[in-house]
């Protein structure tokens, strides 16, 4: 047999353009996916702050049902360590108030030594925040202080005691009032890992009463704002980690999200007794 020595074998190898275009095929493949599994990770997190919301909804209503008011945020700087329902001067915060409600009985009876425990309860996924600092838990969900207060605009709202009122007393209805729900927070905020709470800074340490890191009302009687978290928040706004919009509890138990823009009901629905018709967003 003769054999052509002239020819030689192709090699089995890629050439440098084959290589490259697998690469480039990769890079697609990649740029493709990351989109998509971290609209999947945003998803997730959304639905497990819609299952923390429903549970502080359901400990409102249980709390009610025991106290016979709707939980507040408690009597201004009061430092609530120990096991005492609202209306006293060690009241704490409404999230540390419906401790017990959420089956965190021994959590609500702890020493100070011990009060710095953390709750995914309270913890939005979508921020990804400590569950505690040195000194206490954090909540990522607030309160809307108008429910139990007797003031309806302002700062004003978060120096009150309690109104003590139930739900009955929600003339608008139940499910047209928001009872808890996201608020704007300033981003470094979300990144510490130690707290120390005063009444310009928006740490939200459950354990401390009447200010606005665990609270929200409305900037004005007219107004609202509503928004995504930024480097730079308002003490006053509501929003949330979320692209779409934030979450809220309404009174009956629901969960809904209000996207920040195209919507200007959310002054109405913070409201319980006003008589103000407000559209629900879908």
């Amino acid at each position: 047999m003769v054999m052509n020595k002239g020819l030689r074998q192709r090699s089995k190898g890629f050439t440098l353009i084959e290589l490259l275009v697998v690469i480039a095929i990769i890079a697609i493949l990649i740029a493709l996916l990351v989109p998509a599994v971290q609209k999947v990770r945003e998803a997730a997190a959304r639905t497990q702050s819609i299952n923390n919301l429903k549970q502080i909804g359901l400990a409102f209503h249980n709390y009610h049902d025991t106290v016979k008011w709707l939980p507040y945020n408690g009597t201004i700087n009061s430092n609530a360590l120990n096991g005492t329902l609202a209306g006293a001067t060690t009241s704490g915060s409404w999230a540390f108030q419906i401790l017990p409600y959420i089956d965190q009985n021994p959590l609500f009876l702890l020493t100070p030594q011990l009060a710095s425990v953390g709750l995914p309860a309270f913890m939005c996924p979508g921020r990804g925040r400590p569950t505690a600092s040195t000194t206490g838990a954090w909540t990522d969900y607030f309160i809307n202080v108008l429910v139990n207060s007797p003031q309806f605009k302002g700062a004003a709202a978060y120096t009150d005691t309690c109104n003590k009122r139930t739900m009955v007393g929600i003339t608008d209805g139940t499910s047209n009032t928001i009872f808890a729900g996201h608020a704007n927070i300033d981003k470094p905020y979300g990144n510490v890992a130690t707290n120390t709470q005063t009444a310009t800074t928006q740490t939200s340490n459950i354990y401390y009463a009447g200010l606005s890191g665990t609270g929200r009302c409305y900037t004005t009687e007219t107004t609202t704002t509503h928004s995504q978290d930024a480097t730079t928040g308002g003490l006053l706004n509501w929003g949330g980690p979320f692209v779409q919009g934030s979450l809220m509890c309404m009174g009956d138990g629901t969960v809904r999200l209000f996207p920040y823009t195209g919507y200007a009901q959310l002054t109405g629905l913070l409201t319980p007794t006003a008589g103000d018709s407000a559209i629900l967003p879908d």
